[in-house]
Formats: C-alpha cells, sequence, structure tokens
C-alpha cells in the first residue's frame, strides 16, 4: 500500500517502525438472467507491517472474504489467517518465510490493476494457492531481470499440511525500461494420482496511460487427476484518460479437455467492460458490465457497481 510505503520513507532507514493498513472491496450487483440483486463485501484485508530495521521486517495479515456472486451461501466462517510471516532484503535478494504471499499472481495484478472487481486467471480458476505456508527467494541480477523460486505446503492458508508433500515454483521476469514486461513461471506437485504443473507466460506493456497485459495459462493433469488438462488465455487492458478516469477490459478464454476420451471437452468465457473512477488517491469505484459462461455455468450476464477503499 503506498500509505505505508510513505509512513516508512519519513524515518531513518535503521529506525524500528510499524504501520496499519488494508483494504475492502465491496460491490452491488444485479443478475439478468436470474433476475436478483445483491450487495456484497467481497474482502477485507487488515494488516500490521513492522520493519525491525532496513532489512528485517515482520507482516501479520487477516482476510475475511467472500467472492461468490451466487444467492445462496452466508457470511459465517470466512475469516482466517492470510498471511503472517517474517521478511529480510538485502541488496539484490529478498525473501520471505512463514505463511506467505506466492509469486502465482502478483505481476498479473500488476497488469490488470482491477483485483476489487476480479481475480486474475490463475487465481479464478483455481491453478495453485495465492497464499500459503513456506518460504519465497527473489534474486534481482540486473535492474530488468529478477528471478524467483519457492517451496510451500500446495494446500493453501486454509488448510494445514498434512502429508510431506510441497508445491515446488519457479519464475523469472523481464522488465525494460520502455514499459515491456514479460514473466515466465512454472510450479509442481506430486500429489494424488499425477503429478500437477502449471505453466504461466505473460508478456505486457504499460506507460503512464495505457497498461495491456496477455497471459497465457496451462495447468497439466488438473486436480492431480492424470490426462486432465485446464488452461486459457486472458488479456485486459485499461487507458487513463487522466488522474481520475480510466476505461478498461478484459477477456478470458478457459478450456477442460480430457485426453484420455472419457468425458467430452468443455471450455468457457469471461468478458468485462466498464469504466473507473479515483474518488480519492485511497478510493475508487467501478461501473461495469460482465458476460460469462464458464466451465459447467450456463451463461450469466451482471452488471456491478464496485468500491475499493485502502488505509
Amino acid at each position: 500500500m503506498a500509505n505505508v510505503a510513505m509512513a516508512y520513507a519519513q524515518v531513518p532507514a535503521n529506525t524500528p517502525k510499524g504501520a496499519f493498513y488494508g483494504d475492502v472491496f465491496l460491490n452491488a450487483n444485479h443478475n439478468f438472467e436470474a433476475a436478483y440483486s445483491s450487495f456484497r463485501l467481497n474482502r477485507l484485508h487488515f494488516a500490521y507491517k513492522y520493519h525491525y530495521n532496513q532489512h528485517l521486517y515482520f507482516n501479520g495479515m487477516v482476510e475475511s472474504a467472500r467472492e461468490n456472486y451466487e444467492p445462496t451461501g452466508d457470511y459465517n466462517n470466512i475469516t482466517n489467517l492470510f498471511e503472517f510471516c517474517f521478511g529480510f532484503s538485502y541488496e539484490k535478494i529478498e525473501g520471505k518465510a512463514g505463511l506467505i504471499g506466492t509469486k502465482l499472481n502478483q505481476q498479473q495484478e500488476a497488469l490488470w490493476k482491477h483485483r476489487y472487481i476480479d481475480k486474475i486467471f490463475a487465481d479464478k480458476y483455481g491453478f495453485a494457492p495465492t497464499n500459503d505456508f513456506g518460504v519465497v527467494l527473489k534474486y534481482k541480477p540486473s535492474e530488468v531481470i529478477s528471478l524467483d523460486m519457492a517451496i510451500t505446503n500446495g494446500e493453501g492458508h486454509k488448510n494445514a499440511q498434512v502429508d510431506s508433500v510441497f508445491r515446488y515454483a519457479a519464475g523469472a521476469t523481464f522488465n525494460a525500461k520502455s514499459g515491456l514486461i514479460a514473466r515466465v513461471y512454472a510450479d509442481f506437485l506430486n500429489q494424488g494420482d499425477a503429478t500437477q504443473t502449471n505453466f504461466i507466460s505473460i508478456l505486457g506493456y504499460q506507460s503512464e496511460a495505457f497498461t495491456a497485459g496477455i497471459e497465457y495459462n496451462l495447468q497439466m493433469n488438473s486436480a492431480n487427476q492424470s490426462g486432465i488438462d485446464l488452461g486459457g488465455f486472458s488479456a485486459y487492458a485499461s487507458y487513463d484518460f487522466n488522474e481520475r478516469y480510466q476505461l478498461f477490459g478484459r477477456y478470458d478464454t478457459i478450456s477442460l479437455k480430457y485426453s484420455e476420451g472419457e468425458q467430452p471437452d468443455d471450455d468457457g468465457t469471461l468478458a468485462i467492460i466498464g469504466g473507473q473512477y479515483k474518488i480519492t488517491s485511497q478510493i475508487t469505484t467501478s461501473l461495469n458490465y460482465r458476460m460469462q459462461e464458464l466451465i459447467g455455468e450456463t451463461n450469466k450476464s451482471y452488471l456491478y457497481l464496485n468500491l475499493a477503499l485502502e488505509f
């Protein structure tokens, strides 16, 4: 969060300093096919970050989230510990250990820019947990290249480790001064009937007013079941008319393929288009329309009014 960074910039580098921060995602939506409307609290993050010095810090975060927009369900048992870790940074190396945020989705979210409206592809369709127990390391050999690797439990932050199986992940990111961004990422989890493997490649561009990204996602042996592949493309772009007004769009295609032919292949799509207005630097709202026909679902269309609050 920007306010947390500003708080630390105002004190000497080796002075211990802590600060609270977080965000709240809200929306009102209308489903045209089912003819129902609702108000939703999508997510609340409340966190505290403490810097012991310029190299060592602790971060703890609690999450309360329910991002299933169907009319059924309730808000019971949705609060959990989201991050609880020690971190360090020294010259070209940084890392975290404990309950950590993984590197699965961070670059995509930076390009998509609208996490308060919907998750990015790999997170939305359940490729891997975005937070998990383990360790992650990042090495930046130059200004434009960074490498990362992680070893995590593989079950996510809501589940305890009950076996000796781990998820191993590695990624490489190229970030040029011209605004061109490229990233490749892979992980594997040897659990169940087969080894599940994720491959993600991202190409993006970011300037002062325009941001765009396209990514390809492939999960081989989905849900650790041999011969089942889940994958697809996600493309998104946004244009800032000025510091307050923005137009954005996104389109996903997703497919589920059975190589052994036991079941017919299935596919789905998601399209979002909308406008965004920044009320302040920490309060953002959006009016947007989406059409989706995801795997195993009928066609649905929604009108959303989203609100994001940062503190």
